[in-house]
């Protein structure tokens, strides 16, 4: 080629460019706007590969058909962009020459981009192989046969640009040894291919964004990990009282992955009522104590105001090192005594908040009223583990002479921090499976949302406060706590057993002891 033609054929690719960038706009432009195109083909059509032109014709219009993977099935439907499969020929001799090169088994029309570094075109017989979106089965372009997903294990074993390994040994789910919660439960195996598509749905699977399935509809979530509050519409619309209406793979909407595990029935006795507490006044949902910039969101990186499930620290649903999928540590089974890790989750988001530190929660004033307590030695004997500047819990047992918030001398001291005495005891059904484990936060507090402004606890434990006694102000649960022997034992609180009952009626008192 002659220097003059090859001149002519560079002026005419930036006349192309500059006729697509515009007037003011370089060719940084022209990758910026064709980034954003809602229709990836948009921009190509619109410069040069319009349905009327003879020489760059649509190629929507001329190969748009057919079941075996077409430019429609890939562009339209799928919504790759053009560089996909034709990496880096916008820039070539070739494309701007006037001459149509589809023909041609010497032209290097088809290359795949970082994510097929295997893929091999096949000009003279028009067919693709050893693409990782399509397995190793040959395609003909211009042929009729069908194509199918190929298995979830063929992209998800691997590592490919960015994507982490989310199948096999080293994946997100049950293969892992050190994952020790996860959504699919059954055995230590990896989900199937329909278990995965109960959430994911396959519609633009692979343009690079993952869409999730609303779990009663069916339709499709965009995520978007900038924004983790993306999530939310997906998690509640499985967590809810319906459960997965519409995705389900199992026997009913209760047991949507077919894998033995059921929704809202023990061990997971709470799943079907998230999205209802998500939605109350009082907690960590969106109405609850959190200022606007400050909410949390079902998942999160483990700090503050981001959100606390995860794995450890990161966002991802498949599974956590952590129990109920946690973005820090949290045992739920925990034993009786006190171990600060176990409560890692709680504690170090609510380090920044004053009044509800692990400090306020189960501390005391040394050598003070409080300063005493029922149940196995922690770190200072079977006094509380932390000492404070004064009294900072808003659950205590204390008396004094006259005072109407006395309470009998039935299981410990007649002074002491409540918060501590509780979780000292080996005293929770876990999870409604008769299994003996030590009481936890979530045993008496509904963490999603409550009704109830003290504390956020269960809703159904009627919890109140009032001033009968001024200036003490005094807290206690609704009558049938302490009368009906079988209400704490069960759903949502669990208690091993109802203490309550019988002892008989019992005050907290809320403020202003003195020490």
């Amino acid at each position: 080629m002659n220097t003059r033609i090859l001149s002519l054929i560079l002026s005419y690719s930036s006349l192309l460019i500059m006729a697509a960038c515009g007037p003011d706009e370089g060719p940084d432009a022209l990758s910026e706007r064709q980034a954003s195109t809602t229709t990836p083909s948009a921009l190509c059509n619109a410069v040069c590969h319009s349905a009327s032109s003879k020489i760059s014709p649509d190629p929507l219009q001329t190969n748009g058909s057919g079941a075996a993977g077409k430019h429609i099935i890939h562009v339209s439907t799928k919504g790759f962009y053009c560089t996909k499969c034709h990496l880096n020929y916008e820039n070539e001799l070739t494309h701007v020459n006037g001459q149509l090169d589809t023909g041609s088994a010497t032209i290097p029309l088809v290359n795949f981009d970082a994510t097929n570094p295997g893929g091999i075109w096949n000009s003279a017989i028009t067919s693709c192989s050893s693409l990782g979106c399509h397995g190793p089965s040959i395609l003909d372009w211009y042929g009729t046969a069908g194509w199918t997903l190929p298995a979830c294990t063929d992209c998800h074993e691997n590592t490919v640009g960015t994507r982490r390994v989310v199948l096999g040994a080293s994946g997100d789910f049950g293969a892992s040894t050190t994952t020790v919660s996860h959504h699919v439960v059954a055995g230590a195996a990896d989900p199937t291919d329909a278990q995965c598509q109960v959430c994911h749905a396959m519609s633009e699977h692979m343009v690079g964004a993952v869409r999730l399935r609303h779990a009663d509809t069916g339709s499709a979530i965009a995520y978007n990990p900038s924004v983790p509050s993306s999530l939310e519409p997906f998690c509640l619309s499985c967590h809810d009282a319906l459960g997965a209406t519409s995705t389900f793979i199992g026997a009913d909407a209760y047991r949507p992955f077919g894998d033995g595990a059921v929704l809202g029935a023990p061990p997971y006795p709470y799943a079907t009522r998230i999205a209802d507490s998500w939605s109350k006044a009082y907690g960590h949902g969106p109405n609850g104590h959190h200022p606007p910039n400050d909410r949390l969101t079902c998942m999160g990186n483990g700090q503050p105001g981001a959100g606390c499930h995860g794995n450890n620290g990161t966002i991802n649903a498949h599974g956590s090192v952590n129990q109920v999928l946690a973005t820090r540590e949290f045992a739920y089974d925990n034993g009786p005594g006190y171990v600060e890790s176990d409560y890692d989750l709680c504690s170090t988001c609510h380090a920044v908040y004053p009044g509800v530190t692990k400090e306020d929660t189960f501390g005391v004033l040394q050598f003070g009223l409080l300063d005493a307590a029922y149940g196995p030695a922690g770190l200072n004997g079977n006094n509380p583990p932390y000492y404070t500047l004064g009294v900072t819990t808003h659950f205590a047992d204390h008396n004094e002479v006259g005072g109407l918030y006395n309470d009998p001398t039935f299981w410990g001291p007649a002074e002491m921090n409540l918060h501590w005495f509780h979780i000292t005891m080996a005293a929770s059904d876990f999870r409604g499976t008769g299994a003996s484990a030590g009481i936890n936060c979530v045993n008496c507090h509904d963490v999603h949302g409550s009704a109830t402004i003290y504390g956020a606890v269960y809703d159904e434990m009627g919890y109140i406060n009032d001033s009968s006694d001024p200036p003490n102000i005094l807290g206690y649960m609704a009558n049938i706590a302490y009368t009906d022997s079988n209400y704490l034992a069960a759903y949502p609180t669990y208690c091993g057993f109802n203490c309550h009952s019988v002892q008989g009626f019992t005050n907290a008192w809320f403020e202003p002891i003195i020490e």
